[in-house]
């Protein structure tokens, strides 16, 4: 993904050296890729929760299965489990990194074979906030198993007295900046994501806080796209939801589509909108060749 970045960042200054990291990225991804699919075919196969079988995948390309399986034996305690190399800091990089889809079969076994062997209350073991699972998460549409890593995360890594996150569960490494980092990362996912060239606003917000008589409010963050503001004001006791978008960019730079996912509190799905399409699968309102701004109310 830097590879891929640094090309997009030199594309309009040194479009020859941005076409040239971009191919060495493409022939990167694509070795990485057979190097994992050849890995998975030869680890082991575990069962789920909900009774099927996944293969799974070492963190590096050089062992058979998860470490922490022992297939090839070795010794992998460290940061107080057995499980923090392949959970921790493992392949599931792969699917922030862009080398994997976290809606193809690859990807769809690693977030389940993770999520049933290595998280608990979908939490990694140590150093939580390292593992990218909770993005995955959202990618995928899942915003219970992203809430569940949310708040089971912080309230149990926050301390009580500062409000400063420690490193690990049993309290090593107090005041951690990379902990509080990656949390307001968390926060950020959940009011949006880029997808692409289309922006995806409160992809994992709770049911909660669409409420009767709540507002959620987002002025002036960085988006790929531009700054970006928002808001939403919940009606849901007349059977409506207020919401405002707008980017300050340049009409070259704007997302081709914006993404509004409004969940209603009691889980109804809308009965229409006045802008955009509502999709009821999907609980948005998909607003195509967004033009900088919208106001438009969903009603329920």
């Amino acid at each position: 993904i830097g590879l891929l970045r640094a090309a997009e960042a030199l594309r309009e200054i040194d479009p020859a050296a941005a076409e040239r990291i971009a191919g060495e990225a493409r022939e990167l991804k694509e070795d990485i890729r057979s190097a994992f699919a050849k890995n998975m075919a030869e680890s082991p196969v575990v069962p789920l929760k909900d009774g099927r079988w996944v293969p799974t995948a070492p963190p590096w390309a050089e062992y058979t299965g998860p470490v922490s399986l022992y297939a090839e034996g070795g010794s992998w305690y460290t940061h107080g489990n057995f499980f923090t190399r392949d959970s921790m800091c493992g392949p599931i990089y792969l699917l922030l990194q862009e080398v994997i889809d976290p809606r193809e079969p690859m990807g769809d076994f690693l977030v389940r074979f993770l999520a049933d062997l290595m998280y608990v209350r979908g939490t990694a073991l140590s150093q939580p906030y390292y593992s990218v699972h909770p993005w995955a998460n959202l990618k995928r549409g899942e915003v219970k198993a992203f809430l569940k890593e949310f708040y089971n995360g912080f309230s149990s890594l926050a301390d009580r007295e500062t409000y400063s996150f420690w490193e690990h569960y049993y309290h090593a490494s107090p005041h951690k900046l990379h902990e509080e980092a990656w949390f307001l990362m968390r926060c950020r996912w959940m009011l949006w994501m880029e997808e692409g060239d289309s922006l995806s606003l409160l992809p994992g917000v709770p049911r909660a806080w669409l409420e009767d008589g709540k507002k959620i409010s987002v002025k002036g963050v960085r988006t790929y796209f531009g700054t970006l503001s928002f808001s939403l004001d919940s009606a849901v006791s007349t059977g409506t939801v207020k919401a405002a978008v707008s980017i300050d960019a340049p009409a070259s730079r704007l997302p081709k589509s914006i993404k509004v996912r409004i969940p209603h509190p009691g889980c109804l799905k809308a009965s229409g909108t006045t802008m955009g399409e509502y999709r009821p699968d999907l609980e948005a309102v998909i607003i195509d060749n967004f033009r900088g701004s919208a106001r438009f109310k969903v009603r329920f």
